[in-house]
């Protein structure tokens, strides 16, 4: 829930292209950092097994940070912007329609 309250906030700060991504970044790498304990400690759900499929899964990882590195140099600020918000009202429309 909180990608499509933090997009709309970028959006309202009218940051550029790359500041908004990097910003995104490095909010949701805090926040996941702060839930790290809680997922390993509490909830369970970090595992031997899942670190062995994270580490699979890796290659996939690093394909797609760099074909969205080439991605988004090719879209321009203004564009980049449309897409954000349609992408956000596609995901606050499923997030309210689901059970």
């Amino acid at each position: 829930l909180a990608g499509a309250f933090s997009n709309l906030y970028f959006l309202a700060m009218r940051l550029p292209k790359n500041h908004f991504i990097g910003t995104s970044a490095w909010l949701f790498l805090v926040m996941n950092l702060f839930k790290l304990p809680f997922q390993v400690f509490y909830w369970k759900n970090i595992t031997f097994s899942s670190l062995q499929t994270d580490l699979l899964l890796l290659p996939a990882l690093a394909l797609g940070f760099f074909i969205g590195l080439r991605i988004v140099k090719r879209i321009k600020d203004d564009h980049y912007r449309k897409v954000v918000i349609v992408l956000t009202l596609i995901g606050a429309v499923v997030i309210f329609l689901k059970k």
